[in-house]
């Protein structure tokens, strides 16, 4: 591959990654984040352009990022997604009659949205038909549309848009590896939404926006405590929620709060699952990779991960067989901090890979 930028627009701050190709494995070769002031991106969306545009102008002054063969991640409530099985055939011929085919599934007008679609895996029926079971991608035309202004207003054309969780899975899993039998969850918990990615052997199987992120972890304990929102901000990442098995009875108003709200969201995710699993025919669920800002809450994984009888790991970039990293001048505990957020980027630069 050459070397390419992923830029991912978060909701609370725009982060890219500087990706090269070459013999081996490519090499992440510079990182940096810009924060973004509450409202400006609100559950992925682009709500002020300008301001967006001034932090986007900031990132690449600073890290000083080309401006060519930069891919852009998108993930809010107005991009689609659904898994359909058709008949087999080319990739070719699906593409031709994607537009028919999603007007079925996609519950916009077609001529709103921008379409795309992931082949997933090709099977055959008891009877015998052999049929081919894809991932459908339909993506509000005007939220698009805004991203790619914003984008223009910094000199960027970018190269693609792609899905932020079908770039997590490239980072963590890698692109052509047939891992685990096993299906495995991914939960990133950003600043504005949830995205559950359900992966197996190597490629996602389903994918699922939620609309609770860390921002609605702060407006809960804000409004629990009649606090602003900064000071929510800090009160709730000392705090954090209850881990399981703690009595709820004895919690104080904030961390009631803040697991009431945390329930919500594990209700979200449990139904996700169970959903995968009557779709999939009884998969099992092996495990749970988390990521995202919102991930960092105290004990939210832990609450996670016992609700759900599950073991939960933090998402990593995967070194050493997905990618190297290279000089970016951080200290160990610098690079560590941004685990959480690194892997979307990331896995936007390594956009293309076979």
């Amino acid at each position: 591959m050459a070397t390419n930028v992923g830029l991912d627009i978060g909701t609370s701050a725009v982060r890219a990654a500087l990706v090269q190709g070459g013999k081996g494995l490519p090499t992440l070769k510079r990182y940096g984040q810009v924060s973004l002031p509450v409202g400006a991106v609100s559950a992925g969306e682009i709500v002020e352009p300008d301001t967006v545009r001034d932090a986007l102008t900031q990132l690449w002054r600073t890290v000083k990022l080309p401006r060519k063969r930069v891919i852009v991640g998108i993930a809010n409530q107005r991009v689609i997604v659904r898994r359909i099985d058709v008949p087999y055939m080319s990739e070719d011929e699906f593409r031709e009659s994607l537009a028919f085919r999603a007007a079925e599934y996609i519950p916009i007008p077609i001529e709103e949205a921008i379409l795309d679609f992931v082949p997933l895996e090709e099977f055959t029926t008891p009877d015998g038909e052999a049929m081919l079971s894809v991932l459908v991608v339909a993506a509000h035309r005007d939220m698009a549309t805004t991203v790619l202004e914003v984008l223009s207003g910094v000199g960027v054309k970018p190269m693609a848009m792609d899905l932020q969780a079908l770039a997590l899975v490239r980072a963590v899993v890698g692109v052509g590896f047939d891992l685990d039998e096993d299906a495995r969850a991914i939960v990133t918990i950003g600043a504005g939404v949830t995205q559950l990615t359900v992966v197996k052997g190597g490629s996602v199987r389903f994918l699922r926006t939620v609309p609770i992120g860390g921002e609605t972890f702060t407006r809960t304990l804000s409004k629990a405590l009649e606090i602003d929102f900064q000071r929510a901000e800090l009160q709730k990442r000392r705090i954090g929620v209850l881990p399981d098995g703690d009595p709820f009875q004895d919690a104080d108003e904030g961390r009631k709060a803040l697991t009431m709200e945390a329930d919500t969201l594990i209700e979200e995710v449990r139904g996700s699952i169970e959903y995968y699993r009557s779709e999939s025919g009884g998969d099992q669920v092996a495990s749970i990779l988390i990521s995202g800002n919102g991930a960092r809450l105290p004990h939210l994984a832990n609450r996670l991960g016992a609700s759900l009888d599950l073991r939960v790991e933090p998402v990593r970039v995967d070194q050493g067989r997905v990618i190297k990293i290279g000089k970016l001048g951080m200290s160990e505990a610098e690079f560590a901090q941004v685990q959480p957020v690194l892997p979307v980027a990331v896995g936007l630069a390594l956009w293309g890979e076979t």
